[in-house]
């Protein structure tokens, strides 16, 4: 007499997912999703550093802005009729160059940042989708000599990738797509500088296009996010001079940063752990981790 054939075993594809990360391929929504619960979770790491990020950007917007006579043109708005007016008499070059450093120097600090974010959003996500609960020891552990790394990797890629901007557009974003996932690299993978690099460009081959369309998206909507609320809280300040509206304004900036910002570089990083899942077969590495991890 037969015997019917046992019940399957659950396959780890199948299994349950040990933390609040799927270990599958990730939609574009729920990269949005994911990078909001992260940032959730972990704003008592990422929120203070966005804001000192934030903070750092814009004073040294305002510094450079004020040292080199051209604060009041800028906070008053005045320096866009006098270089339509220039640029219309054909003077191409009118624009101060004392904007196009302050504007430089933030953009600078603003694309290392969001990369040093990314970096530690990784660390983050990769302890959340492995617990249920969050450990700050275990990301801790994770970022154990990895800050200093971390750090330098960010700001080759925000100097190679806004100087390739400056020339000429496309530069800038090939650099920056190939090198999106450099930061997460040299905290998941605890890769040098050049590893870190070479790691990023062989992995995102393939991934490009949604990694500059993710970027794009996300980037718009913090910054329109960051816009309302400024926009809302300046046309509540009491009547004072541009220049301490500005100041005031970039102060707010900074604290809604602690938000935005977070969120995305944890987008960012989200990415690396979706390229990885999607190519590597990193969710059966993550599950094989979890399993040896103490319950509770």
């Amino acid at each position: 007499m037969s015997h019917p054939p046992p019940p399957p075993y659950m396959s780890a594809a199948s299994a349950p997912d040990p933390g609040s990360i799927p270990l599958r391929p990730l939609t574009v929504g729920e990269l949005i999703g994911l990078g909001f619960a992260v940032v959730r979770r972990h704003l008592g790491l990422l929120g203070p550093i966005a804001v000192l990020i934030a903070a750092v950007s814009a004073g040294a917007e305002i510094t450079i802005l004020s040292a080199t006579g051209t604060l009041d043109s800028v906070a008053t708005g005045d320096w866009i009729n006098t270089f339509s007016k220039d640029v219309t008499a054909g003077r191409v070059d009118a624009l101060p160059v004392g904007i196009y450093a302050a504007v430089g120097v933030s953009s600078l600090v603003s694309i290392a940042g969001a990369l040093v974010l990314s970096g530690l959003a990784t660390a983050c996500a990769s302890v959340d989708a492995v617990r249920r609960r969050p450990s700050r020891g275990a990301v801790a552990e994770r970022l154990r000599g990895r800050i200093g790394v971390l750090v330098v990797v960010s700001v080759v890629v925000a100097v190679v990738s806004l100087a390739g901007s400056l020339i000429f557009l496309v530069p800038g974003l090939i650099a920056y797509t190939a090198w999106a996932g450099a930061a997460p690299a040299t905290v998941m993978e605890r890769a040098g500088v050049g590893r870190a690099l070479s790691r990023s460009t062989r992995m995102t081959q393939g991934h490009r296009w949604r990694i500059l369309g993710v970027t794009v998206l996300i980037v718009i909507i913090a910054a329109v996010i960051e816009q309302l609320i400024t926009t809302a809280v300046g046309a509540a300040i009491p009547k004072a001079s541009a220049v301490a509206a500005l100041i005031v304004m970039s102060a707010v900036g900074a604290v809604i940063a602690a938000v935005t910002s977070s969120w995305v570089g944890a987008v960012i990083g989200l990415l690396y752990v979706d390229i990885r899942l999607r190519t590597e077969n990193l969710g059966a590495a993550l599950r094989a981790y979890a399993a040896t991890l103490p319950r509770g």
